[in-house]
């Protein structure tokens, strides 16, 4: 006699919704609506013939016959998965693709992946700049180094680092200026800042300099840009550190304070939740979070 099994998408879906007693958690996952996840949870009550979720304000709480269906399932994908990490390519070939804030992947994330691919020259990678949030890009990428507060939603990883903020000026302004305090220079030459004005103005109301706006303003989406423009001569920025620590050493640019604020955002590691499963991004994965 035949096994009658129950569909395959509709119990992946409910076992991801149970585990994390989240339709639209379960939805950012697999990649999916949260309406579609919902549809497929339906089709696999339909068959059972009974609820295997209540739902409630609070989330959604598994029925007697949904906890003994999870059960199941969460076990069954488990040994599958085991199973995949047992027979994985133990080889490191390949190409990983790694998306990355423009001026975090200058100055702090190419001399640690040139270090690693010269010793492990079957690998090659691809960059992605990654200027702003763009939950799409969680299909191609294997690694995402995010900007922010926390690690998103759907993402696993680790905090890389915090930031420190401080004005920074190239030598050839500083030397065509005629004041003797530096910072009076944020009155006389133009500003360059990122989106926001906040960050200048919480350091400048931290180290006590005058916050009133200046006409004279660059704004940038792109950090990296804004460095680049630093560089050149065209104004002040307020520069992010340890990022740019070797233009500093290497005298290319000059911090005007020694006054530095701590960034209310962080640098993290991250891979979408499930992450590929390559053997080779793994490595790669906890290279990096390892600080390379």
């Amino acid at each position: 006699m035949s096994r009658r099994l129950p569909p395959l998408y509709p119990l992946r879906a409910f076992e991801a919704a149970a585990r994390h007693g989240s339709f639209s958690a379960a939805a950012r996952e697999l990649s999916l609506t949260q309406s579609a996840v919902s549809h497929e949870v339906k089709a696999l009550e339909t068959y059972f013939g009974t609820a295997l979720f209540r739902r409630t304000r609070s989330g959604l709480i598994l029925t007697r016959r949904g906890q003994q269906v999870f059960g199941v399932a969460k076990g069954a994908f488990a040994g599958l998965s085991g199973l995949v990490s047992e027979t994985e390519d133990r080889d490191l070939s390949g190409t990983i693709t790694i998306s990355a804030p423009p001026l975090f992947c200058a100055h702090w994330l190419l001399p640690r992946i040139e270090r690693f691919t010269s010793a492990n020259q079957g690998i090659e990678i691809r960059l992605i700049n990654a200027t702003e949030d763009r939950p799409e890009l969680s299909r191609e990428v294997d690694i995402a180094v995010h900007w922010g507060a926390e690690i998103p939603d759907g993402f696993e990883g680790v905090k890389l680092m915090s930031v420190n903020q401080t004005p920074v000026a190239s030598p050839a302004l500083l030397s065509s200026s005629m004041v003797e305090d530096q910072l009076d220079l944020l009155s006389e030459y133009r500003l360059l800042h990122e989106g926001s004005v906040a960050a200048r103005r919480n350091w400048c109301s931290m180290a006590g300099v005058d916050t009133c706006e200046f006409a004279n303003e660059w704004i940038f989406d792109d950090p990296a840009l804004m460095i680049e423009a630093c560089l050149r001569g065209h104004g002040i920025a307020l520069g992010t550190l340890p990022l740019i620590e070797d233009l500093i050493a290497e005298g290319r640019l000059v911090a005007l304070s020694r006054k530095t604020l701590l960034a209310r955002q962080s640098y993290f590691l991250t891979r979408a939740i499930p992450s590929s499963g390559r053997y080779v991004a793994n490595v790669v994965f906890r290279w990096l979070g390892g600080a390379g």
